[in-house]
């Protein structure tokens, strides 16, 4: 039996099947912090440049320099916002809170080698931007430590030698980095958390819709989750004039297996039948556990002819092989109906039509395959034209 369980550490890493979709997860926050944070930085770096003389009125000499230090911040923003609301130019959330991050990083090193001249009250505003720049970055990093390398240990392998070649002692600089580099610790630590929670609520929200889809002894989707596809599948078919087929498979004489063997043994014959099922389907076709131990098969863009095929290769994995259940050989036929539809049909009646023809399969012998085409839509065989092919059921 399938076992769903919620996670029970947001460390664990994502499994292999849910990985695009955590990518696009991923995206996703991207793209929402890329845009706050370029709100947030348009909205700051103009307004620190041009309160400049009222913070900093003994150094109005260098409001030019500040401006060239603070120019790339600002076109990494606007770059972020045209893309983000217009489209163009399509650029990846991941890059551009990147380019915004070394651009920060650029900028407040740089504003502290400007400023710098020995004495604290130079520096002082300077260094409290650090502090919050550091912190800041660290939030841009949604992809945790290997954003972190390249935001912070990039810029400051180029700050410390350039400090050091202008002549700044290690002993002096160190001060100046110290409360910066502890906010930067703490926001490792924040962005850390933040992100492994994410990724935490993303499991738990994907094994419970994997668990409203799943068939949970099967692992095939359930009724619910085919019905979803066929409304999709049937838009498509009105959108394009295509066809699609459907074949409802039930167990021939399987209440005998669980009133002979007992339930255990039915359950490990259905899964063994979704396993078989399952290898004779393309990867665009969808298959589910309909109900008790009725399968159906949907083959999108598929017609009856092709249909045919897949029916009988369906059928005939069963029929040629036993299943081994325990101690127990089990020879297990199935019976399937098969129909098309288009989409000036409607998908209660193409149902009720590969239910029909199921019936007649029953009726005619079990361990074979009947057809009811679409109105309108002549079938390619006939339930006699099968007949040869196959044999009643034992």
């Amino acid at each position: 039996m399938v076992n769903i369980s919620i996670p029970k550490t947001p460390y664990r890493k994502v499994p292999a099947p849910w990985r695009a979709a955590y990518e696009a997860h991923i995206q996703i926050v991207e793209r929402q912090v890329a845009v706050v944070a370029a709100w947030v930085l348009l909205i700051t770096v103009v307004f620190y440049q041009f309160t400049h003389q009222l913070r900093l009125g003994h150094n109005a000499d260098v409001w030019l320099t500040e401006a060239a230090c603070r120019l790339p911040v600002l076109l990494c923003a606007l770059l972020t916002l045209v893309s983000h609301y217009t489209g163009k130019p399509r650029c990846q959330s991941r890059y551009l809170l990147r380019a915004m991050g070394l651009s920060v990083m650029t900028m407040i090193l740089s504003l502290f080698l400007v400023h710098y001249s020995g004495q604290h009250e130079n520096i002082y505003q300077v260094t409290n931007g650090m502090v919050i720049s550091f912190f800041g970055v660290t939030v841009l990093s949604v992809r945790g430590p290997k954003e972190f390398w390249l935001l912070f240990a990039v810029p400051l392998a180029i700050f410390v030698p350039v400090a050091l070649a202008m002549g700044i002692a290690t002993k002096a600089l160190l001060p100046f980095l110290f409360d910066p580099m502890v906010m930067m610790v703490i926001g490792f630590v924040l962005s850390e958390a933040l992100r492994q929670l994410r990724k935490g609520e993303f499991l738990a929200r994907q094994q419970l819709r994997e668990q409203a889809t799943t068939d949970q002894l099967t692992g095939l989707l359930n009724r619910r989750a085919m019905l979803q596809l066929l409304e999709q599948e049937h838009a498509r078919a009105q959108r394009y004039g295509a066809t699609y087929s459907l074949i409802l498979g039930d167990l021939d004489r399987f209440k005998g297996v669980n009133d002979r063997y007992g339930h255990n043994i039915g359950d490990i014959v259905l899964q063994e039948t979704a396993h078989r099922l399952k290898r004779q389907i393309r990867a665009e076709d969808a298959l589910c556990r309909w109900g008790g131990e009725e399968f159906l098969i949907l083959l999108p863009q598929t017609s009856l002819d092709g249909a045919l095929h897949v029916a009988e290769k369906a059928r005939l994995a069963l029929a040629d092989e036993p299943m081994e259940a325990g101690e127990h050989s089990i020879h297990q036929t199935i019976s399937l109906g098969m129909t098309s539809c288009q989409g000036g049909n409607d998908i209660e009646s193409a149902i009720k039509r590969a239910d029909d023809a199921l019936y007649l399969a029953k009726e005619n012998g079990r361990n074979r395959i009947e057809v009811i085409a679409a109105p309108g839509l002549e079938p390619p065989v006939t339930a006699d034209d099968i007949k040869p092919a196959q044999t009643g059921a034992p």
